[in-house]
């Protein structure tokens, strides 16, 4: 349910891609420290976004070095050196993804549910690192909203709002987490917005391939088990763009010490947010695995629309 959240680069100066880069990186590396190295697995460009408001938020002081790792052995890059709000962020990826991963362990099949197995004892180690840096409070709170995530999949609503909003509160409990007065209140909606964009964004992109595997996906229970066609894809892709709207209002609140991150931030939310959401619009832009003519569950609806 993750990496939707980047920047537009092409519309970005070197110096202000080289820093999102570079926080990214930083925050690869905050992984390994905080949370162990196979945390590292589970990093997303949606988290390094967490990162850059986190550091925003907190007034955190940010710092680049040089270094090389195992995935650039041959060049250095710019790297943010290690902070409190990289600390924060890695702490909350490794929550995040071990009830996810106990989310697979119980709904998933077949090749994901294996991966989850695997994958499980590392992130388990990984959560408890970061319990001990004590985000016990917020551990509780992801577990609690997804089980309530859950238990709303599992009735198989009609309504995309119904778990979108369910999945907003989680990302706004993790962005506001810690924080106080009009810091946590902008945070809390800025975290709200996005959450919900990102659950709905990815129903959307997936519904084609949650029909043809029999998944729940809220959109295939809104449209009675029918495919999207190019005019679904279009409207819904309409009402994406009204999504951010909170987002972006939230944003304008913000008082910025940094001008690379002001920059960055403003980029994700007017050029790559809406980038994104045009990719998955667009039928064109669906990937061949996705490919409705493979699909046991293709209608007369969507064969009218070829």
């Amino acid at each position: 349910m993750f990496g939707y959240v980047r920047v537009k680069h092409t519309e970005l100066k070197v110096k202000e891609y080289e820093f999102y880069r570079g926080t990214y990186c930083g925050l690869c590396r905050s992984m390994g420290k905080c949370t162990g190295q196979c945390s590292r697995m589970a990093l997303s460009y949606d988290f390094a976004f967490l990162a850059l408001l986190r550091i925003t938020f907190d007034r955190t002081p940010v710092e680049f070095e040089q270094k090389r790792c195992l995935a650039h052995p041959l060049t250095k890059r710019n790297t943010m050196k290690h902070n409190d709000s990289l600390a924060y962020c890695a702490g909350a990826a490794a929550l995040l993804n071990y009830h996810k991963i106990l989310d697979d362990l119980s709904d998933e099949k077949g090749v994901k549910k294996l991966r989850a197995r695997l994958v499980y004892p590392w992130m388990a180690h990984a959560r408890k690192k970061a319990l001990r840096a004590g985000l016990s409070d917020l551990d509780q709170t992801i577990a609690k909203t997804l089980h309530h995530l859950s238990e709303i999949e599992k009735s198989e609503t009609k309504s995309v709002d119904a778990p979108a909003d369910v999945f907003g509160e989680l990302l706004s409990a993790i962005m506001s987490y810690g924080l106080d007065g009009g810091a946590a209140r902008i945070a809390a909606s800025l975290g709200h917005a996005i959450g919900k964009w990102i659950y709905i964004a990815d129903a959307l992109d997936d519904w084609s391939e949650d029909a043809c595997k029999g998944r729940y996906n809220p959109f295939l229970r809104l449209y009675d088990g029918n495919l999207p066609t190019k005019e679904d894809y279009e409207s819904i892709g309409i009402a994406l763009k009204n999504e951010l709207y909170e987002a972006e209002a939230a944003a304008d609140l913000l008082k910025f010490d940094n001008e690379a991150i002001e920059q960055i931030v403003s980029n994700i939310l007017y050029l790559g947010l809406p980038e994104k959401i045009k990719q998955i619009s667009a039928d064109e832009g669906k990937t061949a695995h996705k490919d409705k003519t493979k699909c046991k569950h293709s209608n007369e609806r969507t064969d009218k629309t070829k």
